[in-house]
This record gives structure tokens, C-alpha cells and sequence, in this order.
């Protein structure tokens, strides 16, 4: 529906060919059908920006790529001609007006700021988009405000606004409740959980096939940065030449520790929200798992088996990965042997982090971690992906972090450090690190909160092998099919928890 005002941008968005959006769409490192190709893109529908008299508009786009239908946000700015600082990935198209991507353009982000800020709603009962702040108190913009794009853009897209908020703008949009906005809001005005930003404000999409959330504001940590780039600074001095020296990041990782199981512990504590409230893992759960990993070694090892032959191959690790294709027997029975070890005693069923690593969390300017990004892994549903399950999941993700760490820090210094002292102060690192994380994590538990852990140390530590080894798996097939000489990583992980017991 449009009147006067709208008409030109109206009539902009209707001009852009499938062809043209599509070519846009492949320069946006948000875009995430690359690996597929593109066979029709439509701008689907839109609304028109309640600010900036009918200059901008909330578009989505439809894009039908691998027979499989994907849907982006795509705020759109129209002018008379493109902007000298719009950059030319940013152009959708040319004619009859300039249309490209409003992030770039500073009055739609002001616009766009306010709107959270005060609340607003455009479009009808057809598609509309709608804005509301979390609480009413909480995010003033100041009149003078000053916004600028984020530099660390991946699936979506983060607008800092002054030195208080941020926006994430989320590309990829998906019809039902979004697990990021969800658990933020739960966290930070229900369960007083400190170490997560504060959640301010929230967009979404609302229309015949349901809500589908464009967007969230909360607070911005000025001076943090994330623990992935924190911890491999802080470790250097751990790997250069002479004595060794203490580990630095042992308190770090403690308090990271407690932090994670302080995270868990407020997921876990309100019984009255049936998304929220922990229920007990059953012996369908651990079926469940141990049938994920079975089949995530089966597939991997036979990866590994088929890469053997292949000239990317790395050949010093032949040997090695041929010792691991022949053992795939033996991984099967040892995750039996878990199941059969673990019996009933398996914990409780929790809302989780879901995609939990270093570059998940902040190490804030006061020195403490904050975390941050509960999407969940962005290939599975959003059903999925709010599902609740053992909260050692997440801990076995991060331990996993320390791995890829520990050979990141080892890599930094192969010009420095002779080869038999860099491999053992890595192994060292890492056996180090993941000890004291796990020390902060099972040593600070709230005595008034649920117990969401096996009862039994012993089951405690299984659970986390076999999550554990479920991700170093999954680590070897993505390994295999984009870095063939990073395999080594997690096949070195799985050799050490399959050697275990």
C-alpha cells in the first residue's frame, strides 16, 4: 500500500531484478547461501520507516538457493543518486533512484536508534515491523547521539550507538521465537544474571505466517574484548624461550568457570517457565546422545578413511589418522561403555549457551567475562536450537576452545621455540587451563540452585568426554572438508579422551 510519499521507494524496490539482488547478495559476508547457487531472489516485502519521510524502508528478501528458500533483512535507503560514502558492495541498484543498504546511511541508523528508543510500529495487519524498548527507563538516547557500523561484521550486523548500546541487526530471519533475544531478555530482567549485556530494546516482523525477530539492543561494554584474542595475549609469555614460566591465564580461566556455571545455574532457575524450567535427562536423552556421537564417528572416520587417498592430505599424519580409522570399533564400544557407566545418573535438562567457545564471551575493561551470542549453531532450526539439553554441553564446547587455543599459541612461536618445547608447553597450557575452568566450574555451584549435574563426580567428568568427543568429531569432518592440515587438531583432541579410560 502506498501514497504519495512512499510511492518512489515503492516503485524503487519493485524495479530490482532477481538478477541484481542476487549479485548484491554475494558480496555481503552476511549472506549464507554461498555455497549454493542462487536461482531466484525477490524483495518480498517491505515497510515503509516510520522516520525520514518515506526515504527509507524494513525490507526482506527471499532467496531460493539449493531448492531450499532463505529470507534476510535488508533495511533500504533511496536517493536521488549514491552517497560518496556508500560503498559500492552496499548498492543494490542504480535506477531510477539509488537504492542501497540503510545501515550505511546515518540518518537511518538515528532514525532507527529512536524508534527502539521510544517504541513504533509501521506497516498494517499484512507485514509489520515493530520496535520496543525492554524498559521504558533504561535506553535514552541522547539527542546529539552518534552511530557508526561495527567492524567485527559475521551473520549479522552490529551498530554502535555513542559508547552505551549496541544494535545487532540479524540478516538471516526465521519465523518463531529467537533464541538470542529470548534468553538475553530471560537472563537480564528475570534471573539477574551480571555477566551477560543488558537487553534494552528489540525489533521484529510480524505478519500471516508468524513473528520472526529483525533485531536487539543491549548494553555496549566499551575497552572489552573477546577472551579468544584476551587469552592468546595474556598466554604469550607462557611460550617463550628459557625456564618455564607460570601459566598467566590459570585465574582467568577459573573465573571464566565460575562465570559459565553461574550462567547455568540462572538458566536453570525459574521452575514456573516451561521454557525455562530444568527438567531430568532421562535414559531417551542419553540415547539420544550417545546415538549422535556413534553416528558423528562413523561419518567423520569414514571422511578420514576416504581423505587418506587425497593429495591435500597432510603426509606426517598419515600414520596417525590410519591408527584412527582402524580404531573406529573400539570408539563405539568406549561410548557404550559410557552409557552403561552413567545409568540414570545424568543430571538435569537445561536452556544452554548452545554455541559456547572464547569468541562467545568478553573479557570486559574491569576484568571479568561477560557472554554474549546465545543464537545457538546457526545451521539448526530455532527449535532446535532452544531446546534444552545438559548443560556440560557447553562446557565441553569451551574445552574444546582451549584446544584450538593451546595450538594457536604453539603456532605463534614455531620460529622461536624449538619444536619438542613448543609441544609440550601447549600440552601443558591446555592441561592446565581446562583443569582450573573446571575447577571454577564445579567448585562455585549456588547452594540454592538446582542441581543440574550428575550426582557422581565420575558421571560428571563421562558426560563431558562424551560431549567432548561428539565436538572433536564434528571438528575433524569441518577440518578435513575446508583445512586439511588443521585435521591433526582435533585428532590429536579425540585420541586424548578415547585413551582415557
Amino acid at each position: 500500500m502506498t501514497d504519495d510519499r512512499t510511492e518512489p521507494i515503492a516503485g524503487a524496490i519493485a524495479s530490482v531484478s532477481s538478477d541484481a539482488l542476487i549479485a548484491f547478495l554475494r558480496k555481503q559476508r552476511w549472506f549464507g547461501a554461498k555455497g549454493s547457487t542462487p536461482t531466484e531472489a525477490r524483495l518480498s516485502s517491505f515497510v515503509i520507516a516510520p522516520w525520514g519521510d518515506g526515504t527509507f524502508a524494513l525490507a526482506r528478501a527471499t532467496v531460493i538457493a539449493g531448492g531450499v528458500e532463505h529470507v534476510y533483512q535488508l533495511p533500504l535507503a533511496m536517493r536521488p543518486s549514491t552517497p560518496a560514502d556508500v560503498p559500492a558492495s552496499a548498492v543494490v541498484s542504480t535506477s531510477p533512484y539509488a537504492l542501497y543498504d540503510a545501515i550505511y546511511d546515518s540518518d537511518f541508523r538515528t532514525g532507527l536508534v529512536n524508534a527502539l528508543a521510544a517504541g513504533a510500529t509501521a506497516g498494517d495487519e499484512g507485514s509489520k515491523w515493530i520496535a520496543e524498548p525492554a524498559h521504558p527507563d533504561r535506553f535514552v538516547v541522547p539527542d546529539d547521539v552518534a552511530t557508526r557500523i561495527g567492524s567485527a561484521e559475521q551473520s549479522n550486523t552490529s551498530i554502535i550507538i555513542g559508547s552505551f548500546a549496541i544494535l545487532k541487526l540479524f540478516r538471516t530471519l526465521k519465523t518463531g521465537i529467537h533464541p538470542d533475544a529470548e534468553v538475553t531478555r530471560f537472563l537480564t530482567t528475570r534471573a539477574g544474571f551480571a555477566n551477560t549485556p543488558a537487553l534494552l530494546a528489540s525489533m521484529r516482523f510480524e505478519d500471516a505466517a508468524g513473528t520472526a525477530a529483525s533485531g536487539m539492543v543491549q548494553t555496549f561494554l566499551r575497552g572489552s574484548s573477546d577472551a579468544w584474542s584476551y587469552a592468546l595475549s595474556k598466554s604469550k609469555s607462557y611460550f617463550v624461550a628459557g625456564s618455564e614460566p607460570a601459566n598467566p591465564f590459570l585465574e582467568d580461566a577459573k573465573r571464566l568457570g565460575t562465570v559459565t556455571r553461574e550462567l547455568h545455574d540462572a538458566l536453570a532457575s525459574d521452575e514456573n517457565d516451561p521454557a525455562f524450567a530444568p527438567d531430568p535427562a532421562t535414559s531417551e536423552d542419553l540415547d539420544r546422545w550417545t546415538d549422535r556421537v556413534t553416528r558423528s564417528i562413523r561419518d567423520s572416520l569414514s571422511l578420514l578413511e576416504t581423505q587418506l587417498q587425497s593429495p591435500r592430505f597432510p603426509k606426517q599424519r598419515l600414520a596417525e589418522a590410519k591408527a584412527l580409522v582402524g580404531r573406529r570399533d573400539h570408539f563405539a564400544a568406549w561410548v557404550e561403555d559410557i552409557a552403561d557407566a552413567l545409568g540414570d545418573d545424568l543430571g538435569m535438562l537445561i536452556r544452554v549457551h548452545g554455541d559456547y567457545h572464547l569468541g562467545q564471551v568478553l573479557r570486559t575493561s574491569s576484568g571479568d567475562f561477560s557472554v554474549i551470542d546465545f543464537e545457538g549453531e546457526p545451521s539448526r532450526s530455532l527449535d532446535e536450537r532452544r531446546e534444552k539439553t545438559s548443560p556440560l554441553r557447553d562446557v565441553a564446547g569451551m574445552l574444546r576452545s582451549f584446544a584450538y587455543a593451546a595450538v594457536t599459541l604453539a603456532i605463534s612461536v614455531e620460529k622461536s621455540l624449538d619444536m619438542p618445547t613448543r609441544e609440550l608447553r601447549s600440552a601443558r597450557w591446555e592441561r592446565d587451563v581446562r583443569a582450573s575452568f573446571l575447577s571454577g566450574y564445579m567448585g562455585n555451584a549456588d547452594d540454592d540452585a538446582p542441581g543440574i549435574l550428575p550426582e557422581e563426580t565420575e558421571h560428571v567428568h563421562l558426560l563431558i568426554a562424551l560431549f567432548e568427543a561428539e565436538k572433536a568429531f564434528y571438528e575433524l569432518a569441518y577440518e578435513l572438508n575446508n583445512r586439511p592440515d588443521w585435521a591433526w587438531i582435533p585428532m590429536r583432541g579425540i585420541s586424548k579422551l578415547l585413551t582415557k579410560r
